[in-house]
């Protein structure tokens, strides 16, 4: 929970995968953008204008330390699992960090123990969620939900009320359309 002046929001994080085909140890991520965008690689002014918003909040994107695209199917069993425990937020929070700041591959489950554990979840807890699920996660639910709320892109927020706004928002606005949402209760 969060205040934005007398509104309390409660954010609950729902599983989206971008590249839902990815195998599960994840492919070459310099390849995949070379094939993607051609030989620039996605270096595009999309990127650095990620880059400069994250810099203007503090957070130093370091995609130079990525190798891998991970198939993200584990990290969102865990953030599902982590819901009961309070700690689906400061899990996020861990694996967006992991990933985008550190270059930690999100997609083995070992590290995505130890993530766990970072964030006060048990880890012996964590490691048999992920071991006992076989070496696949069905995310088939997940991704139909997102379809049906006609979600395509990540990020994307979906109150309460079924307004859906789409892609990264500046803090201003998304405090804008909490308070147009409260204003109708």
């Amino acid at each position: 929970m969060s205040e934005i002046d007398d509104l309390s929001v409660m954010v609950r994080w729902r599983p989206y995968q971008l590249y839902p085909g990815i195998p599960y140890e994840g492919i070459d991520r310099r390849e995949h953008l070379r094939r993607k965008y051609g030989s620039d690689g996605g270096k595009s002014s999309g990127l650095q204008r990620i880059r400069d918003e994250a810099e203007s909040v503090d957070i130093e994107l370091r995609y130079d330390l990525i190798d891998r695209i991970p198939n993200t199917a584990y990290a969102h069993h865990l953030l599902e699992w982590s819901v009961n425990s309070n700690l689906q937020h400061q899990l996020s929070e861990a694996l967006f960090e992991a990933y985008f700041c550190k270059g930690v591959d999100i997609g083995d489950p070992k590290a995505l123990v130890e993530i766990s554990a970072s964030v006060g979840l048990p880890a012996v807890d964590a490691g048999e969620l992920l071991y006992s699920s076989k070496g696949e996660v069905d995310m088939t639910r997940h991704l139909d939900l997102a379809r049906e709320y006609n979600i395509f892109s990540v990020p994307g927020y979906l109150f309460d009320n079924g307004y859906l706004l789409p892609g990264a928002q500046a803090e201003e606005t998304i405090t804008q359309v909490l308070k147009r949402i409260a204003e109708k209760i």
